[in-house]
């Protein structure tokens, strides 16, 4: 079996720990030391080779992408991770993902689905997919319906029609309803969630984006056979310019008279709201949930998360709580579904929290801003054992840098110097420069700029 992981996202329906360039599918909400995307390749591992396993997300994860995909699996293919150059929906994301598949391959299995949801039962997971085999066999495209628990309005849902080996035929999709529509649907055992999980033979999916949506397909395939140069970024970067945004549920399965539809309750939860994350955490005998430095009193009914301040609460109910370095969100718990409305706002106001963490990942390592005001910046940063920040120079400032822990090699013009802790050195204006860490430890240090105009921007790479 093969499988094609969306790990897109905008990072809007769980801010503030969730950010544009790290939304959610890249964060540890869990139990485990994984993130959602690790627990996706982990939860598939029995059943699919690693290089099989093909990831889709932005160029603008890039970086994270391949340091969590070596982190669980150090021989991942880097060549199985596929960027999209402009978000565009999951239609073209997906077609694009098949057209990688090699063709030795295109008369197996292949799964599609998203990178951030969260399955509590993974074995009695592994069993449906077994199901939906049976009917991916019998060259049909398979969804993945979920048991609806509750009246929910934020889902489509799936209505099963007559039965067909192993699961049911589709018998139509129901956009997402009101609560009046939902309350009549959970009552039924024909419906259940649409969770954007599928299946398919490879060769069955491409044929019916072949036959349903020809003008999306004949930008990734000629003759019958995928285009050349798919994985070139000036290519690829021209027909997303070119494709229409759409869902592959609008595209393909909602058109398609291949649909079966396997239901399954296997504790699914797509974790799109700080509601979601309330409903699948362990609770204390108040109701409450809580992380990191929290303490509270005749509290009820809250979710509260510490990244590193002490919060203490007394009499609070229904409370949602979110800490982070730079922003704090406090909403209530039946009102979570707008914080992605705040984040719009936020982006609209130009202000930078929507977007960034203040600790951004780097292929060097990492870099975490302290403090900032009107003329100069603190900085920890940290060089990964072997790794270096490459020539560059700043034309509107200088930096200090002071070594915490480790042992850097500094470069500036011609001259290199080794520092060790608490040793440091001065970087002026227009000063070539460049620093490597040459241990087997992480090095760690300070970097404080200082200047009129402290923007990323301010760099001229050698």
């Amino acid at each position: 079996m093969i499988c094609i992981i969306l790990a897109g996202g905008s990072g809007t329906r769980l801010w503030p720990f969730s950010r544009t360039m790290s939304p959610k599918q890249f964060l540890n909400l869990g139990s485990t030391h994984e993130s959602l995307l690790q627990g996706t390749i982990q939860r598939l591992a029995p059943v699919i080779e690693i290089k099989k396993t093909f990831i889709i997300g932005s160029k603008h994860h890039e970086v994270e992408l391949k340091i969590q995909t070596e982190q669980i699996q150090s021989d991942f293919p880097p060549e199985n991770i596929l960027l999209e150059p402009m978000a565009k929906n999951t239609a073209p994301a997906v077609l694009w993902g098949l057209a990688n598949i090699p063709l030795e391959y295109h008369n197996e299995f292949v799964m599609v689905l998203p990178a951030d949801h969260l399955i509590q039962n993974e074995a009695l997971f592994i069993e449906h997919l077994k199901k939906a085999e049976i009917l991916a066999d019998n060259n049909r495209l398979v969804t993945f319906g979920i048991c609806p628990n509750r009246a929910e309005i934020g889902y489509g849902y799936i209505k099963a029609g007559k039965p067909i080996f192993s699961g049911f035929e589709v018998d139509c999709f129901e956009e997402k309803p009101d609560l009046r529509k939902a309350k009549k649907f959970i009552k039924s055992p024909e419906y259940s969630w649409n969770a954007g999980i599928f299946m398919a033979r490879v060769s069955t999916f491409i044929n019916e984006y072949k036959l349903l949506c020809p003008d999306l397909y004949h930008c990734f395939f000629k003759d019958n056979k995928p285009r050349n140069n798919l994985k070139d970024p000036t290519t690829i970067g021209k027909i997303f310019d070119e494709v229409a945004s759409d869902s592959i549920d609008y595209a393909v399965m909602e058109k398609s008279k291949k649909m079966a539809v396997v239901p399954m309750d296997v504790g699914w939860n797509d974790l799109g709201s700080w509601e979601s994350i309330y409903q699948v955490s362990q609770k204390d005998s108040s109701g409450n949930v809580t992380r990191g430095n929290v303490i509270l009193q005749d509290c009820n009914n809250c979710l509260i998360f510490s990244d590193k301040k002490l919060i203490t609460g007394v009499g609070l109910n229904n409370l949602i709580l979110i800490e982070t370095s730079d922003a704090l969100l406090a909403c209530d718990l039946s009102r979570t579904q707008d914080v992605k409305k705040l984040v719009e706002t936020l982006k609209k106001e130009d202000r930078g929290e929507y977007k960034f963490h203040t600790k951004v990942v780097r292929p060097w390592g990492s870099y975490n801003e302290i403090y900032q005001s009107s003329k100069f910046k603190i900085r920890v940063i940290e060089v990964l054992p072997g790794k270096n920040i490459s020539f560059h120079k700043h034309f509107h400032r200088g930096e200090h840098w002071v070594i915490i822990s480790g042992t850097a090699k500094v470069t500036k013009n011609n001259e290199s110097l080794f520092l060790s802790e608490n040793q440091s050195t001065f970087i002026t204006k227009t000063i070539q420069h460049s620093i490597h860490n040459p241990g087997s430890m992480v090095l760690k240090m300070l970097e404080i700029q200082q200047g009129e105009y402290l923007d990323e921007n301010d760099i001229e790479r050698d």
